[in-house]
């Protein structure tokens, strides 16, 4: 009977075939029965796409134990237990073959199957001399313990001979020190318990099977460490409270500049057609239009009455002032600083948080390390380069959307993270192909991990990253620099000048 008949067997009358496990000489057997298999024995169930692989028999056994748990849970158990789990897709083969159908795998030709071992030589045989059972020598009677001597010539056995006491003193007498060994053997015979081995060692069947009783409380626990939400708060809280300020401020002085109107404007300076609004005031004895040319002394004695009022002439009209812009023609100063993009999301090796630590500083410094210094995420960022003695201002974003059409001849390079999604709202229509066509890109990745497959698709730079060799940090992120050089040569020499090229 091969390990797999004898494993049916068991499933079919497993009060006739117990199945037991045992460990002689470091060899670890499974027995049905009195039948005993290597554990590492080898069964007629086949595994897929192997031609010449087949399952053990403690794989089956451990299958069989569970069988009813999740497929999930039945290869955590098999890795615990150092034995090859049944796949997903030989699950239901073997399922069916546990159940009897042993039709499902056909007996393999020319292999020859192990054969059964009785488990009473077995353990009898990892038992010492004198202990060992001679279980092929009759015995003399019907008690068990009574054994038959294998050399009728023996004499009969030697009895022990029981040690003579003898008194030590006065105090310690014969008596005496047989009653003290009385005394010490029963106390090593209280002292013996009985320890079952099957309770000793809890396996992961036995343990109960139980489930955690979700409540309010233990499902909004979390295991993210969320003790600086209420900064970020805070922070948001001043700064709203702030601008509400300055609107406040912003609003009176507008109310105040309404009221005042031109004549506020006109009295922060002198005007000489501002003077010519008091001419027509004549109760004044100050004449603003007379004139004393030609006249003489005899003239002026006679006051104003004898005077001649010169022609009066009406006043000009005074042109509006009209209030220029503080700019030279008026319109906003367009930049010029070439920039770059770099994604808004968390989960990035590059955003707006460390961009500067890896452009500028050249070294890098994980997202979360530089979110736990500084609460605040910056909205608009510039690093300097240096280049030729010179430094020049490059500009980091992380929202594409705001910029304008004309802005896009300015971009020089775009981190990307992996997803398609990142490029919505995107000049060219957000396709990467097109994207990427015209923008050099890169992606950062740890050198023990792969890029995405999607990243492995597209055209961008794939620069690896050491998790602990900082000192080669510096050249890696230098190859960004010398291919964004290098595309602004060949593709927008217009911004040669602002990277000192």
């Amino acid at each position: 009977m091969d390990p797999s008949e004898a494993l049916l067997m068991h499933v079919q009358k497993p009060e006739e075939y117990p199945i037991t496990e045992e460990t002689v000489d470091g060899v670890k057997y499974i027995a049905f029965g009195d039948n005993a298999y290597p554990s590492t024995a080898r069964t007629i169930a086949k595994v897929y796409g192997k031609e010449k692989e087949y399952y053990s028999l403690e794989s089956l056994v451990c299958f069989l134990r569970f069988k009813g748990e999740n497929h999930g849970v039945y290869v955590k158990e098999a890795a615990a237990a150092n034995v090859k789990a049944v796949t997903r897709i030989d699950r239901n083969k073997v399922t069916k073959f546990l159940e009897g159908e042993a039709s499902v795998f056909p007996k393999p030709d020319g292999i020859q199957q192990e054969q059964p071992r009785s488990l009473k030589q077995l353990l009898n045989q990892g038992e010492p001399d004198a202990k060992r059972l001679k279980l092929d020598v009759p015995t003399t009677s019907g008690h068990p313990n009574d054994i038959q001597m294998e050399d009728e010539g023996a004499g009969p056995i030697p009895q022990k001979k029981e040690v003579e006491i003898r008194a030590l003193n006065d105090s310690l007498t014969k008596d005496r020190i047989a009653e003290m060994r009385r005394k010490r053997q029963k106390n090593l015979e209280k002292g013996i318990v009985n320890i079952d081995e099957s309770l000793s060692t809890l396996t992961s069947a036995s343990l109960p099977k139980c489930r955690i009783h979700r409540t309010r409380e233990n499902v909004m626990l979390g295991v993210r460490d969320l003790s600086n939400v209420l900064e970020i708060i805070s922070a948001a809280q001043r700064q709203w409270d702030l601008n509400e300020k300055k609107e406040k401020v912003a609003a009176v002085h507008a109310a105040v500049g309404g009221r005042s109107g031109l004549d506020g404007q006109q009295r922060s300076g002198y005007s000489r057609y501002a003077q010519e609004a008091f001419a027509h005031e004549k109760t004044k004895e100050i004449q603003t239009e007379g004139s004393f040319i030609g006249s003489n002394l005899s003239t002026l004695k006679q006051g104003h009455s004898g005077g001649q009022k010169p022609e009066m002439r009406p006043p000009p009209i005074l042109p509006s002032v009209v209030q220029k812009p503080s700019g030279a023609n008026g319109a906003k100063r367009t930049s010029r600083s070439p920039i770059i993009i770099v994604p808004s999301a968390m989960n990035t090796m590059i955003n707006m948080y460390n961009a500067k630590d890896i452009l500028q500083g050249l070294g890098y410094v994980s997202v979360d390390q530089k979110r736990k210094e500084s609460n605040k995420k910056p909205t608009d960022l510039v690093i300097q380069r240096q280049k030729n003695g010179q430094t020049y201002n490059i500009r980091i974003i992380d929202n594409a959307e705001k910029l304008a059409p004309e802005d896009w001849d300015r971009v020089i390079g775009v981190f990307v993270m992996g997803v398609a999604w990142q490029f919505k709202g995107w000049k060219w229509n957000g396709n990467p192909t097109d994207i990427f066509t015209h923008i050099p890109a890169f992606h950062f990745h740890f050198d023990s991990d792969k890029p995405v497959n999607q990243v492995m698709q597209w055209n961008c730079q794939k620069i690896p990253i050491s998790s602990t060799k900082r000192h080669m940090d510096k050249a890696r992120f230098s190859q960004v620099w010398e291919h964004i050089e290098q595309a602004v040569r060949k593709n927008k020499p217009h911004l040669n000048q602002r990277l000192g090229l």
